[in-house]
């Protein structure tokens, strides 16, 4: 198993963040990425945070250790491995200084 923290970096995370964090996750293992939808559907039906509907009047951020319990159910539901380096989060703003120089 890999290691979250290079992952799930941030204290509080909404559902487009934790699109993000599974997209770069999909990423690494070679897989294809997830819309943001499928994240707030996850929220709204509690499956981000086990049996809290997360929408409306209840919606809130989602904690770092919520989105970590989230990602490791799902990974192994997935079956889902990493195959290679760990994506830079910041590999879009390295690859722009190194064009403008």
């Amino acid at each position: 198993m890999f290691n979250l923290d290079q992952y799930v970096t941030e204290t509080m995370y909404t559902g487009y963040g934790i699109h993000t964090v599974l997209n770069r996750i999909l990423k690494d293992a070679g897989r294809e990425p997830v819309r943001p939808q499928m994240m707030y559907n996850y929220l709204r039906n509690g499956l981000i945070v086990k049996g809290e509907k997360i929408f409306g009047e209840n919606l809130r951020t989602v904690t770092n250790e919520e989105v970590r319990n989230f990602l490791v159910r799902y990974i192994e539901r997935n079956k889902i491995q990493i195959v290679g380096e760990p994506t830079n989060p910041n590999q879009l703003e390295l690859d722009l200084e190194s064009v403008t120089k």
